[in-house]
Order: structure tokens, then C-alpha cells, then sequence
């Protein structure tokens, strides 16, 4: 089920962890998400690839930067096993995790919203749904046809359909997707489109907000969640409603 609902008067936004708290330690990485969770990021926003045996992998490139011997190579995700993946350390030292394994940390904590970055994995997403049914899990991508491909395969999964430009029939697009959320960038949202959304039925989602001016006036409009590198920062940025639930708790 979704955590959070449209706008009601009186909440505040959901705050949730871009990539995890990753203005305190590497993105997608698990001190990123378990930072995030100290935070108390009401959901965390996180990236995702498939091996080629089948494992979903946290990370946003579609390639890792391999090194042999003198040179380094940015081997494609989907080429690797998950062993390979495993053996592999960012140059942060960090590891790439699994879905598996942040879903372990996660828990019934936060609400995990997956941004699937490749083609072709719907099944693989779909199968990790249905491992982890306790977790709130939503899905989403830039490429429309990837969430509700998913869903497709796994009926009743929360989808959501990013976007980078502003849609000029937000509804017409909602309409035919089905989608719980629409993912809008953050500097091409105003509050007639916030209108749009709602009046759809949908959540509006802002992307990535790191200015507390920005998130009060975002909140101001109605936004249901903001994704953001500074969970600390936004959540005291919107105390200004002493009390206020959070949308959809």
C-alpha cells in the first residue's frame, strides 16, 4: 500500500532520502540508507540495475568502473554476476548492495521507492516485490513503460512516472498509466500543476529540493513528498506547522 496520500490541509510533505543521506556518505550506498533512517526520512529514494544472473544491485550508473591491472573500465552492470558486483568497491571503499540487503535494513522503517534504471528487468523487480511483501515499496522510472510493465506482471504494484520537463496534459498522461505518483522535477513545478496532479487522483513528488525556501513554498503549494539530499535540513525547514501530521500517516 502507499504511505502517503494527495494533499490534505494541515501535513507536511513526506521527506524522502535522495539516494539516501548522501550529503553524509556515498549515495546508494547502506551507511547512506541507514544514516537516512537516523534521520528519520520518512521514505528513502534509491536507484537499481539487474545482473546477469538475475540480482537487482543499488546503483546509478549502468556501469561500474572496473579496474585491470593499469587501466580502468566501466563494465556494464548488466554484464556482471552479482559475485562481481559484490567484489567490487566504489572509491569511497564502499560497497554496491543488493535490493536484498537494503530492504533488510530498511524494514517497516521507511517507505522504498525504487527508481528502476534498466530496460528489461520488470520481472526481476516484480519477483523482488513479492520477496519482501512487509516492506512499502513503490516503483518508478523515467521511461514510462517500466513501471507499468512491472505492474503488468505484478498487479496492484504503486507505480510512479518521472518527469524532467513540464508535462503539458499531466492528466491525459495519468490518465493511461494508472500511476499512485508523479515524480516532477522540482524547478518545473508551480502550484497549478500541483492542481493538476491532485485533481488526477495522484500524488505530486518534488525532485531532489535542498533549499529550505524552496521546500516551504513546495509545501505551501501542496506537494506530497520532497526528495532530498538533506533530510535534516528539509524536515526542520518545514516545522513551521508545530505538530503536523505527515501526509497519508
Amino acid at each position: 500500500m502507499s504511505a502517503i496520500r494527495p494533499h490534505r490541509p494541515g501535513t507536511r510533505p513526506a521527506i524522502i532520502a535522495h539516494r539516501g543521506a548522501s550529503r553524509d556518505f556515498r549515495e546508494n550506498t547502506l551507511p547512506a540508507f541507514r544514516r537516512a533512517l537516523e534521520l528519520e526520512a520518512d521514505g528513502i529514494e534509491l536507484d537499481v540495475h539487474g545482473t546477469r544472473d538475475g540480482v537487482l544491485v543499488v546503483h546509478h550508473d549502468a556501469t561500474l568502473a572496473i579496474r585491470h591491472g593499469e587501466s580502468i573500465e566501466d563494465v556494464p552492470i548488466a554484464s556482471l554476476t552479482a559475485a562481481d558486483v559484490a567484489a567490487h568497491r566504489l572509491l569511497t571503499g564502499d560497497l554496491v548492495p543488493t535490493l536484498d540487503a537494503v530492504c533488510a535494513l530498511v524494514g517497516e522503517r521507511a517507505v522504498l521507492y525504487v527508481e528502476v534504471k534498466a530496460p528489461h528487468v520488470e520481472a526481476m523487480v516484480a519477483a523482488f516485490l513479492d520477496r519482501h511483501p512487509a516492506v512499502r515499496t513503490e516503483v518508478h522510472a523515467f521511461d514510462h513503460r517500466i513501471p507499468v510493465g512491472v505492474r503488468a506482471v505484478r498487479p496492484g504494484t504503486p507505480i510512479g512516472l518521472l518527469s524532467a520537463s513540464y508535462p503539458l496534459d499531466v492528466r491525459g498522461v495519468l490518465s493511461w498509466s494508472d500511476a499512485t505518483a508523479w515524480w516532477q522535477h522540482a524547478d518545473l513545478i508551480d502550484e497549478p500543476l500541483v492542481l493538476a496532479v491532485h485533481e488526477a487522483g495522484v500524488r505530486l513528488i518534488a525532485w531532489t529540493v535542498n533549499s529550505a525556501p524552496h521546500a516551504r513554498q513546495l509545501a505551501a503549494w501542496g506537494v506530497d513528498g520532497i526528495c532530498t539530499d538533506v533530510p535534516d535540513l528539509i524536515r526542520s525547514a518545514l516545522t513551521v506547522l508545530p505538530g503536523a501530521p505527515i501526509q497519508g500517516a
